[in-house]
Formats: structure tokens, C-alpha cells, sequence
């Protein structure tokens, strides 16, 4: 019997396992999808969800990216007049470098030299590889994301999760009043929530307009492009399912065992084990 609950125990945690990693996936799709409408409107060029990282692979546009950051740099700072130590030299790529090929790695590898430049904190560069092979697509969303927000100091629009970001720091120093007793009628936020919450099995209590109590923690919650609902996480964000997964203790199980004293008496002792998917998303 107890082989049994072994099996099964390790059954319920590789289907933990597999959902993590299923929602891991799914929860960079939005900011994917942000950052392919920014760099569509910044650059010209139609950039997609599904195309995203194949039109960056071969370090070309990121390159006219930071040729055009380092343009708005210069007006902002003045030609010649440049204090900060940011960046003015010619940025330098080959135009026509075949995906996977060492010309698209030497385009990545002047782009991240830039960004060095630029300012960028190494914890928010990638490898060439991740973006040359395809090995680490978050690393090069997590990069693209963070030069946008450098890039808005120096009057470049920046993606709607920034533009949320803004509005989210100007609520904290103004907070919105909580609900009254009287009960609202839900908005499309609030009906996305709950129902994500359902699927979830999650109690989440909405506090005031975008900001709710989920497992003891009040935290921000917005609808990206009114498809995506995400959620305020530290300094980035996390689509609302993939942070109630991650969070949720998944079950409660009752386990008995004897413990003796000291003269060898038996003493049953029962202890509860709780799973929960939020420590890591590795098995």
C-alpha cells in the first residue's frame, strides 16, 4: 500500500511538474507579444508572437534598435554635449547575416556590447545562444523588455506593460479606496479573474479596482491589450494563471509513524504534508 502512495505521489508531482512548465511557457507569450507590436511600431517591420525570435536570430534589428535608441540619446543629450557616458559610436552590423551562421553572431555580439554600454546590469543581458540558437528566449525577452525602459527616459514610447508599470507606481502614491459593503458590478478585469481563479481553485478577493488579496498578498492586477490578465510580480510580471499555480498549495495529506522514548516506549505521532507547485519549476 505504501509503494502505492509512492506511485501516486510521484504521479500528482510530475503532473505538477508538467502544468508549471506548460504555464511557464504560455505566461512569456504576452510579453512577447507586447515587445513584437513595440518593435513593429519602433522599426517598420512587422514582427509577431510567432515570428518574434526568429526576426531578432540573426541580431539585426536588435542592432537598428540600438542604432535608433542611440539617436534619441544624442537629441535628448545634444550632439557632442553627451555627459552621461552613454554610447556614440557607430553601431557596425552586417545587414544580410544568414540565420545561425558566426556574421549573426558577431550582430548579437555588437548589440550586447552596446547594451554594456549603454547601462545595462549584465543580470539582464543574454547569451549569443540564446538568441542565435533559440536556447534561452526569456533571457532575450527579459533584455529587450529592460532596454525598453531604459529607452523611455529618452523620450522612446515604450510597450503597454511599461505604460501599466506607470500607472500602477502613480496609484501606490495615490491609492484607490477599497470597496464599500455595496456589492459592484464586475468589470471585464474582474470576470477574467474570477474565472481564472475557478479553474484555479483559488480564493481571490478583489480589494479595490485592480488590486486584489491572492493567499494573503495584495497585488496588482491589469488586462494586457484586454486579452492577457497579468499580474504586478517584484519588478516584472507573470500572467495571473501561471502566478496561481506557482503559488497554490496543491494538496494536504495526513501521515502517521511510532516514535519510541527513550525506554523504548511506542508514541504514534501524526503530521500533515503539504505539496505546493511555488518552490521551483523543476522537478
Amino acid at each position: 500500500m505504501a509503494h502505492g502512495d509512492d506511485n501516486l505521489d510521484q504521479d500528482v508531482s510530475l503532473a505538477f511538474t508538467q502544468e508549471i512548465a506548460r504555464a511557464a511557457v504560455a505566461s512569456l507569450h504576452p510579453l512577447q507579444e507586447d515587445l513584437a507590436e513595440w518593435l513593429t511600431r519602433l522599426l517598420g517591420v512587422r514582427i509577431t508572437n510567432d515570428n518574434f525570435i526568429d526576426s531578432l536570430s540573426n541580431g539585426v534589428l536588435l542592432c537598428k534598435l540600438a542604432q535608433l535608441i542611440q539617436g534619441k540619446v544624442a537629441e535628448r543629450c545634444g550632439a557632442g554635449k553627451n555627459n552621461n557616458n552613454l554610447p556614440t559610436k557607430k553601431i557596425r552590423f552586417h545587414e544580410r547575416a544568414p540565420a545561425e551562421s558566426f556574421i549573426a553572431r558577431d550582430n548579437v555580439a555588437t548589440f550586447l556590447s552596446w547594451c554594456r554600454e549603454f547601462g545595462l546590469a549584465d543580470t539582464c543581458l543574454f547569451e549569443t545562444d540564446d538568441l542565435v540558437l533559440q536556447k534561452g528566449p526569456k533571457n532575450v525577452l527579459v533584455c529587450v523588455y529592460e532596454l525598453a525602459r531604459m529607452g523611455c527616459k529618452y523620450g522612446i514610447e515604450p510597450p503597454a506593460l511599461l505604460k501599466l508599470e506607470k500607472e500602477i507606481e502613480r496609484e501606490e502614491k495615490n491609492p484607490r479606496p477599497p470597496l464599500g459593503k455595496s456589492k459592484k458590478t464586475l468589470g471585464k478585469l474582474d470576470k477574467e479573474v474570477q474565472c481564472i481563479a475557478k479553474v484555479c481553485k483559488v480564493d481571490v478577493h478583489r480589494v479595490s479596482e485592480g488590486r486584489y488579496n491572492i493567499l494573503g498578498k495584495l497585488v496588482f492586477v491589469r488586462m494586457l491589450r484586454g486579452r492577457h490578465v497579468m499580474v504586478r510580480v517584484g519588478g516584472g510580471w507573470d500572467t495571473l494563471e501561471h502566478y496561481l499555480i506557482r503559488h497554490e498549495p496543491t494538496s494536504f495529506r495526513l501521515h502517521s509513524r511510532n516514535m519510541t522514548t527513550e525506554s523504548g516506549e511506542p508514541v504514534p505521532e501524526d503530521f500533515f504534508v503539504i505539496s505546493g507547485r511555488y518552490k521551483s519549476e523543476r522537478t
